[in-house]
C-alpha cells in the first residue's frame, strides 16, 4: 500500500509541476509561495485592531495559541519524518524557490495559510471562502515550485486547520 500510494504521489506530483511551465504559472505560483511564507499575516491582526476592535482580543488570542502550538509541532515532526523533499530526491526536478528547512513533510507554508484561514473565516465568515481559496493555492504552489508532495499539501491543510479548530476551541471555552 505505501509504495502503491508514494507512486501515485510522485505521479501527481508530476503533474502539476511539470504543468504550461511555459505559461505566467511558475512566476504566478512562486509570488504565491512567497505571500505564503507567512510575512503579510500580522496585518490581519492589525485590520481587527482597527476595523473589528471588539474581535482583536479573541483574534489575537486564536491566533497566539493557533502558532503557538502548530510552530513546535511542525518542527517536531519534520524533523522526525525527516522526508526527502522533491527536488532533492528526484534529479529531473528543480525547485523554483529555496526552501528555509530540510525537510517536506508535512507543508508549513500549507498549514500555516489553512490556520489563517480558518482563524478569518471564523471571525469573518463573508471572507471564508476567498482564504480557502487562497490558502489552497498557497497548497499548489508548494508542489509546483518543486519543495512539496501533494501528500506533504494534504497533511499541512489538514493539520493548520485542526489546529485552527483547536485553538478558537481553546478560546471560547477557557478564555472567553
Amino acid at each position: 500500500m505505501k509504495t502503491y500510494v508514494s507512486r501515485f504521489d510522485l505521479r501527481l506530483f508530476r503533474a502539476i509541476f511539470n504543468y504550461r511551465r511555459d505559461s505566467f504559472l511558475p512566476a504566478f505560483f512562486r509570488v504565491i509561495s512567497f505571500i505564503g511564507s507567512g510575512y503579510f499575516y500580522f496585518l490581519f491582526l492589525v485590520y481587527m485592531y482597527f476595523a473589528q476592535a471588539e474581535l482583536f482580543k479573541p483574534t489575537l488570542f486564536v491566533s497566539l495559541i493557533g502558532f503557538g502550538v502548530q510552530l513546535p509541532i511542525y518542527y517536531l515532526l519534520k524533523n522526525t519524518i525527516r522526508r526527502v523533499r522533491p527536488f532533492n530526491a528526484h534529479n529531473d526536478i528543480d525547485n523554483m524557490v529555496y526552501p528555509i528547512d530540510e525537510f517536506s513533510f508535512p507543508s508549513g507554508h500549507t498549514a500555516a495559510a489553512f490556520l489563517v484561514a480558518f482563524i478569518i473565516g471564523y471571525f469573518i465568515p463573508a471572507l471564508a471562502a476567498y482564504m480557502y481559496i487562497y490558502a489552497s493555492l498557497v497548497a499548489v504552489s508548494r508542489i509546483y515550485v518543486g519543495v512539496h508532495y501533494p501528500s506533504d499539501i494534504i497533511a499541512g491543510a489538514l493539520f493548520g486547520t485542526g489546529i485552527g479548530w483547536g485553538a478558537v476551541y481553546i478560546v471560547n471555552h477557557f478564555i472567553f
